[in-house]
């Protein structure tokens, strides 16, 4: 259960909203780790939009 009940997804908000630090999850990583790619850069495009704290987003690994 949530902390607080009145706020339900109190780290989304402390992080996302007041961090900018974002939560990636879910995401296909398979490729990588079939091609055992151990180094790669990590680029993160997403949408600026203020005060959202769901997104859809858009990963890219760099060899």
């Amino acid at each position: 259960p949530p902390e607080r009940e009145d706020e339900p997804f109190i780290s989304h908000l402390i992080l996302l909203q007041q961090n900018g630090i974002y939560i990636l999850e879910t995401m296909n990583t398979g490729a990588l780790v079939r091609d055992e790619a151990h180094e790669f850069l990590f680029v993160l495009g997403q949408p600026k939009v203020r005060g959202a704290v769901q997104m859809f987003i858009n990963p890219i690994a760099i060899r």
